[in-house]
């Protein structure tokens, strides 16, 4: 059995038809979306103990417990109890610590990161293998029926565990269909010239379950409201897919500018002037489309669509906001442990 193990998980970015992959939604209507891993990064150590404590750090919390139960931490918590790791691990406990390259409830798809890596690493650590879809699927079962995250979507989980720019198509009883897209080598660099992230240095105020369920989109029995939006958002995903794969980037970035006046229609984002002030200047200095990354609506991140010769003027306007850029690249793999002994 393994020692210690380290594991390298890259983020996400939504490509387009981001909040179809909720199962309140694509129950009744299917889903679609595409999304980006991206070369920002969780990074998790874990290590068996020689006693049977189990340590856990994040954030600023330090859990130091015998009993897996009483981790304070719901992913790895669950994680661990769904495989049985005191079982295997007869015992002995496990030191586990996060290393992230972003904030906590940044938009990037971070704790559906964490969950696919960590079982990936318990899988690898209790000498199991599990194939890509599989791992995707245990992690959204950890954050959405063990961890009782009911707006939890399955697009953070299948990117962090396929990777690339990939199109995934839900089915009403939540089978997923992965789509992965070949573009063009001209087509991807033109994309990843063009999209531009800012951070605002600071944190999403509300989790994405919580922003999802102030903006109606918890099953409770009755239709869920606002679902004429993402059915939108969902035929924009789509088109923004095609726009990709024929080589039409500028479309891209239009549809961009699209996807966010619809979103407004159903999101309380218009409450924050300052949101709408940001895009608005973004615009005047040459952004063709933009969003605030992630479910939350004010977030960590401003991705913006910008041809190359506005781009400086773009970087001035948002320099006077305090945004900063964010450099990063798109990468073809998934989760992986990329060290272990």
């Amino acid at each position: 059995m393994f020692r210690m193990l380290l594991g390298k998980v890259p983020l996400r970015l939504s490509m387009g038809g981001g909040g179809t992959d909720i199962a309140s939604f694509y129950q009744s209507e299917g889903g679609f979306w595409t999304s980006a891993a991206i070369s920002l990064y969780v990074r998790l150590t874990v290590n068996r103990r020689w006693d049977n404590l189990w340590v856990v750090k994040y954030s600023n919390n330090v859990d130091r417990v015998t009993d897996v139960a009483e981790v304070g931490h719901p992913i790895f918590r669950e994680a661990l109890l769904l495989l049985k790791a005191q079982d295997w691990l007869k015992g002995k406990g496990l030191e586990i610590n996060i290393i992230s390259d972003v904030p906590t409830k940044s938009g990037l798809g971070v704790s559906g990161a964490i969950a696919v890596n960590f079982l990936e690493i318990l899988h690898k650590m209790k000498g199991d293998g599990i194939s890509r879809q599989a791992l995707a699927e245990e992690a959204y079962h950890v954050e959405f029926e063990r961890c009782g995250s009911s707006s939890t979507g399955k697009q953070d989980q299948y990117i962090a565990a396929i990777g690339g720019i990939t199109s995934f198509e839900v089915t009403r009883k939540g089978h997923v269909d992965i789509l992965p897209l070949n573009l063009e080598n001209r087509t991807l660099l033109e994309l990843n010239e063009n999209l531009v992230l800012f951070g605002t240095g600071t944190v999403r105020p509300k989790s994405a379950a919580e922003t999802l369920r102030d903006q109606g989109f918890v099953f409770s029995g009755e239709k869920m409201s606002k679902v004429d939006n993402l059915k939108v958002i969902k035929e924009i995903g789509l088109e923004q897919r095609e726009a990709m794969l024929s080589g039409n980037i500028r479309l891209f970035g239009e549809l961009l500018d699209k996807h966010w006046e619809t979103k407004k229609l159903y999101s309380d984002h218009t409450a924050n002037p300052a949101i709408d002030d940001i895009y608005e200047v973004a615009k005047q200095a040459g952004a063709i489309g933009g969003k605030v990354v992630g479910a939350g609506t004010v977030g960590a991140y401003w991705l913006f669509y910008v041809e190359a010769d506005k781009k400086s003027a773009l970087r001035d306007a948002m320099a006077a906001y305090n945004l900063q850029e964010v450099p990063w690249s798109f990468v073809e793999h998934g989760s992986m442990i990329s060290y272990c002994e």
